[in-house]
């Protein structure tokens, strides 16, 4: 029998020991129990009653409840008392309204006298009894591999065998069933309902014991897919997965449900975000007194790859329903909130009786979780074939295939624990980076991520959600604090559900699409941007966004929202790699890390690689101009390219860097100090500001020395950076110039060691301790063999000039001054 789960979400963290009993009211030894739940306001109260069929001839399915059923509504029928009763695989309940205590005591007496009066031939309740079961021979199941399912859902199925019964046979499972251990008597309404339903139960004589309840044997550990004809069933070539979960405990199976069921859940959101998108059709728990069952179906409407797509969504509704049965812990007070909670007195009654009966498996552990898998597929199209023993079994066999993948792990997982910290954080990110994208698409990856986060942060408010995008990562940073009272692992989960649901599973909605786009594509718009994107161009041909991972207008001007989500779904399928700094333990580490695997689709044997990398022309020397809007300030970019992929290079590039930097490096010595002249005095800096830094990927990175200036003292500044760069090449910088550049890069390492962010992109990349310092020589032979002046990458931004000024331009690429 079906009981109703409600739509509240459990907390994990909360235990099942102990579940809150109904209240019941002392009937005397010798008769079933009264569950009272004590309510006001309703013009009415209602009695109800539950029996369990549970091993009373099973071979006859859903007949010997629904006989009975039939056999007391009648009969009360006949007492005046309109109740409706209902039977189903595994038991009956009914329900009578009753407006007063002396009708609720008139009803409990019909009650009995319904239930232990021995069946006669020739009476009216055995006529409907048989009424009933040729109605129920109308409703057969289609196929006897769906047994388990109605023996898990409760729900009112016809089998071959279940022929008219005679009188006898009826009467046979009245006594089976009509006594004490299988009958269960609950009243709602005013206290003055419950007491004279109490008063009249003690004041009958005893009830007579029922038969001892066989539960059906505990379900083995592990069974193989059961694979059966659906074409009746289903539109052609569709195909319909059922799961039932055996519980040791009925509460858990209820919370489960709650969770599996809900359309924003774990389970809906990977099945619809499959290649072949699977629907959840429904979630049922129910209540046995051998504990509790959940069945799930879902349906493929008309799978692409046959077998696989079938196999994929049942290896990943096992997967995900064995994972969320076995993490809930049902609330306390859940039978008791159950029955309280439904807005109709008779349906709070059925509720309670039912419960009253529901049991515990006996000899099975709390925590044990047995699931079996039913599978039906229909015929490609009406009229053909219908199953055969090699399709099953090749489905059979894809199924197995798809387990195994599912079982092993397919994220790279780096962990570290970081005890004593205030938050959690996670880094889920693609190693392709922006690897793919070329001109037509620079920022694609960038859409991605920021609209993966936008995503993210309305679902999870409480969680910190931002965008990760550079040229070897796109992905999403979450991080955040535990819930009052939120276990560790519990808090792991949530994180990483957030991150991997949003990047790894679904595609980004198309809303959220049109924001990133149009967002971005300001970003892109801004005057330090644009310098950005051609000096990317210049130095990245054909692949600007290896430079400039967030895009170039052009890219994003250029692309679709179909362009986006293809993007999005290369992610999804390639290689994911995920960080976590956990602030508890390493449990709580590596919870993060199933959280995160749980959400990633995969397949039998795939391969999850990035694409081939292209092979970069060399960076295009010279002179860009861009007209930037008035009044904004004159600035230029000059870039030294580096070879590619040498990371002794880099390494030495960001020193020389750290040495032209800061108020009293190089740069500032030849842009920014007061210089004399013995003609007209102290002449102010050539620049406002300046800075130089290493940007790009080792495939594509350049030393960059950025100047603002005011536009008539522009050309001499940019004359005076090739000027100190072409002495660095001859050899001019000096050990203070080293150690200056030692002593800023140490603060910076120190500062950077204090942001847990940037730990976690450390250990996210692997990041190895620093190399050794480079010397002196070496960091002379390397300005030798890289600071080329016609090999420099200069973008020049400057307002319009009016038109009666004379043009002017930048020097050649070659050092003009001393």
């Amino acid at each position: 029998m079906a009981v109703a789960c409600g739509s509240a979400r459990s907390e994990r963290a909360r235990s099942v020991e102990g579940a809150g009993e109904l209240l019941t009211r002392a009937t005397g030894g010798e008769r079933p129990p009264l569950a009272v739940i004590a309510r006001e306001g309703d013009p009415g109260g209602a009695i109800a009653v539950a029996v369990t069929t549970e091993g009373i001839e099973p071979q006859r399915g859903a007949l010997v409840a629904v006989a009975l059923a039939a056999l007391v509504e009648r009969r009360l029928a006949l007492r005046g008392i309109d109740a409706v009763a209902v039977g189903g695989w595994n038991g009956w309940r009914l329900r009578a309204t009753v407006a007063s205590a002396p009708e609720a005591s008139h009803t409990i007496a019909a009650i009995r006298a319904a239930l232990l009066t021995p069946v006669q031939t020739d009476e009216p309740g055995y006529a409907a009894a048989t009424q009933r079961g040729a109605a129920l021979a109308r409703r057969p199941l289609t196929d006897i591999a769906l047994v388990d399912v109605a023996r898990c859902t409760g729900d009112a199925y016809g089998l071959p065998s279940a022929a008219t019964p005679t009188a006898s046979e009826v009467e046979a499972w009245r006594q089976a069933a009509h006594g004490l251990g299988r009958v269960a008597i609950a009243a709602s309404g005013a206290p003055e309902i419950a007491d004279a339903a109490a008063g009249a139960l003690s004041r009958d004589p005893p009830w007579p014991r029922g038969s001892p309840i066989a539960a059906p044997a505990w379900p083995p550990a592990s069974s193989g897919a059961v694979v059966y004809d659906a074409s009746s069933e289903l539109f052609p070539a569709g195909a319909r997965i059922l799961v039932t979960a055996r519980t040791a405990s009925a509460e858990r199976a209820v919370a489960a449900a709650s969770l599996l069921g809900d359309p924003r859940g774990p389970l809906a959101a990977r099945l619809a975000a499959l290649e072949a998108p699977a629907h959840l059709r429904s979630v049922v728990a129910t209540a046995h007194v051998d504990g509790g069952c959940v069945a799930v179906t879902v349906e493929l409407a008309s799978p692409s790859n046959g077998t696989a797509d079938i196999a994929t969504a049942s290896a990943l509704s096992l997967q995900e329903i064995g994972v969320e049965m076995a993490d809930v812990a049902a609330p306390v007070d859940l039978r008791r909130d159950l029955s309280v909670r439904a807005s109709d007195p008779r349906e709070s009654a059925q509720r309670a009786a039912w419960w009253s009966l529901a049991g515990r498996a006996r000899g099975i552990a709390d925590g044990d979780v047995r699931l079996h898998l039913i599978v039906g597929i229909a015929s490609p199209r009406e009229g053909a074939a219908r199953s055969s023993p090699a399709r099953d079994e090749a489905v059979h066999e894809e199924i197995d295939r798809a387990m195994l993948a599912w079982h092993a792990p397919v994220i790279e997982a780096r962990t570290r624990v970081e005890r004593g910290q205030g938050q959690m954080w996670i880094l889920l990110a693609s190693p392709c980076g922006t690897q793919p994208e070329s001109t037509s698409d620079a920022g694609a990856g960038a859409a991605v991520a920021f609209a993966a986060a936008a995503q993210a942060s309305q679902d999870a408010p409480d969680a910190q959600v931002e965008p990760f995008v550079t040229a070897d990562a796109i992905g999403l940073f979450v991080h955040g604090s535990a819930r009052p009272g939120e276990s560790p692992q519990a808090h792991a989960m949530r994180l990483a559900d957030v991150t991997a649901r949003a990047l790894a599973a679904e595609s980004p909605r198309l809303d959220l699409v049109a924001q990133t786009r149009i967002r971005l594509l300001l970003d892109a718009s801004s005057d330090d941007a644009r310098m950005r994107s051609v000096l990317a161009g210049a130095l990245a041909p054909g692949h600007p966004s290896w430079v400039e991972p967030r895009g170039t207008p052009f890219g994003l001007a250029a692309q679709s929202d179909d362009a986006i989500a293809m993007r999005a779904a290369a992610i999804r399928a390639g290689p994911l790699r995920v960080a976590v700094v956990a602030n508890v333990d390493q449990a709580q580490a590596d919870a993060a890390v199933r959280g995160v695997d749980r959400w990633i689709a995969r397949r039998p044997g795939e391969l999850r690689v990035c694409p081939p990398g292209s092979v970069l022309p060399p960076a295009h020397g010279g002179t860009y101009a861009l007209e930037q809007p008035s009044p904004s300030p004159s600035e230029v970019l000059v870039a030294v390219p580096l070879p590619a992929d040498d990371e002794p290079s880099r390494t030495a590039a960001v020193w020389v860097a750290a040495a032209l930097d800061g108020t009293d490096g190089l740069l500032s010595r030849a842009l920014g100090a007061v210089r004399a002249d013995a003609s007209d005095g102290a002449h102010p800096p050539l620049a406002r500001a300046w800075a130089s830094t290493v940007i790009g990927p080792p495939r594509a990175s350049a030393l960059v020395v950025r100047v603002d200036a005011d536009d008539d003292t522009l050309d001499a500044a940019v004359a005076q950076v090739r000027v100190l760069l072409d002495r660095l090449r001859q050899g001019a910088m000096r050990e203070e110039d080293r150690a200056r550049a030692a002593h800023a890069l140490g603060d910076a390492h120190a500062d950077a060691a204090f942001d847990p962010r940037a730990r976690t992109v450390d250990l996210w990349r692997g990041a190895t301790p620093p190399h050794a310092p480079p010397s002196l020589e070496a960091l002379r032979s390397f300005a030798a063999a890289a600071v080329h002046d016609d090999s420099l990458v200069i973008v020049a931004g400057r307002p319009p000039r009016a038109a009666a000024s004379s043009p002017r331009t930048f020097p050649p690429n070659e050092p003009t001054a001393k």
